[in-house]
């Protein structure tokens, strides 16, 4: 699995995966039903931003495009947000590549934070924050643009410091595996 700039290509599988209704009602700004123009107006917007305020990164199986993460307000604290193909679910995809994108984030930018936003309806969302290192810091509601109102909602924020020690943590566990192995 890789970590690669969207692009035109990504388009039929954007509105496939994206229109998907079990996707796109857990997505604040995600109409419903997703059609190829705001498949062509997320690229449009990814290409303005390049970088400056805004990230974005397709994530890539091989296959193509099966999901997003990205990051907003990389110039205050960062938000990151991200999504999945439905039939990708279930396989630790997202924990792998949100871990990629911190690990880009916290080297990219000099930022102490990252916040992140959550339905309370989505417990697999909850879940790759929590695994990632993310703390619970409030409640609120959430907009959601398929569903056309706000929805119940976590905010959780995870700190450079911990992201960097799990990380280490991780790694060290793992290279002491491979030895005894």
């Amino acid at each position: 699995m890789t970590l690669r700039t969207p692009d035109e290509s990504d388009i039929d599988r954007l509105v496939e995966l994206a229109g998907d209704f079990e996707v796109s009602k857990m997505l604040a700004v995600v109409p419903h039903p997703y059609e190829r123009r705001h498949a062509v107006e997320w690229l449009a917007h990814i290409r303005a931003t390049d970088g400056k305020d805004e990230q974005a990164f397709a994530i890539d199986d091989r296959t193509g495009l099966i999901g997003a993460v990205s990051f907003g307000k990389l110039r205050e604290t960062p938000r990151i947000g991200y999504w999945l193909g439905r039939p990708f679910w279930g396989r630790g995809y997202m924990s792998e590549a949100a871990h990629a994108a911190l690990t880009w984030l916290f080297s990219s930018f000099d930022t102490d934070a990252v916040e992140a936003e959550a339905m309370t309806e989505n417990p697999a969302s909850l879940a790759v924050l929590r695994k990632l290192g993310f703390e619970e810091t409030a409640s609120g509601s959430c907009a959601s643009q398929a569903r056309g109102g706000a929805m119940p909602s976590l905010v959780l924020r995870l700190e450079r410091n911990t992201f960097l020690t799990t990380t280490q943590e991780a790694t060290e566990r793992e290279t002491e595996k491979e030895l005894v192995e």
